[in-house]
């Protein structure tokens, strides 16, 4: 019998030997962020994409050697149009990582490669969306000794907070109530960040966790398949929350191959609506555990 973990996050410290080991594993890693149609100028979602990467590359146990940053577009428009879009957005890219404290001498190159490298065939709107991208391409140098400065900035990393999966087994289900969305759109609220940072923590630090992301929606029937989403016109909308949880995690370094997403609607609420919090319980993201 499947157990719900109705306690939603459970926090832990990850201790600096976590996170060694972790760096130890990787040379180079590439985190991608995402862009609307026809724009280069960073939305609030993208930014916050960018600052969990600002966090990770000032760990003290992290050194970086060199940054990459390549934009891409869809393949939509012209080439020259498409070389001069990209090329604008991995500048913004690149304006907003040393805003932030990122070194200007750690950024190796900035290139605009429009519709040339495309990540898939774009014959449809989700194949076209990953292909309007920015990809920051890492390389860390020997991971630094403890208290060893990276950059301009220090992150204590036993504040770095993450689930604790040694509590939860094979699929256990852990709800997320404190994701959260805009009504009848999936586009996340700011103020689900934090919790959306904890799950992604609890991924990059534990390489052999596999899930599945799975979306529900309030406020229809049970039998009735899924609510409209406003921002594709289909009724679609608990998929669409998945994938845009599933979307924030590969963005930020988590493999595609170690997630599943589905939307489930509303057919599985865990109480009856009669008020505004009950519909806000209703209206959830769930991640179930498919191996450990």
């Amino acid at each position: 019998m499947k157990k719900v973990i109705a306690i939603c996050m459970i926090l832990i410290a990850c201790s600096d030997e976590q996170l060694s080991a972790f760096t130890d594993a990787i040379s180079i890693f590439k985190w991608t962020v995402h862009f609307d149609f026809n724009i280069y100028d960073l939305n609030s979602q993208t930014k916050s994409h960018l600052d969990s990467l600002i966090l990770f590359l000032k760990s003290d146990t992290l050194a970086v050697a060199k940054i990459e940053i390549a934009g891409h577009c869809d393949s939509v428009g012209s080439n020259v149009y498409n070389d001069a879009l990209s090329f604008k957005r991995a500048q913004n890219v690149k304006a907003y990582l040393v805003l932030n404290g990122i070194g200007d001498s750690l950024i190796s190159n900035v290139k605009g490669y429009g519709k040339r490298k495309p990540l898939n065939d774009n014959q449809t709107p989700a194949n076209r969306d990953d292909n309007r991208r920015v990809e920051i391409i890492v390389q860390l140098k020997t991971p630094a000794k403890k208290g060893a400065v990276v950059n301009s900035g220090v992150r204590d990393t036993t504040n770095l907070k993450t689930i604790d999966i040694s509590k939860v087994q094979v699929n256990d289900i852990i709800q997320l109530p404190d994701i959260n969305f805009y009504p009848d759109r999936h586009l996340i609220l700011e103020r689900s960040m934090n919790a959306l940072k904890i799950l992604l923590n609890t991924m990059l630090l534990n390489k052999t966790l596999k899930i599945e992301i799975r979306g529900h929606v309030c406020c229809l029937p049970n039998y009735q398949g899924d609510a409209f989403d406003e921002d594709t016109y289909k009724e679609d909308l608990s998929i669409e929350r998945a994938r845009e949880i599933y979307l924030y995690l590969s963005e930020n370094g988590v493999e595609r191959d170690r997630m599943t997403y589905i939307g489930l609607g509303a057919k599985f609420p865990l109480v009856q609506e009669f008020t505004e919090h009950d519909k806000v319980l209703n209206r959830r993201v769930e991640v179930k555990i498919l191996s450990k």
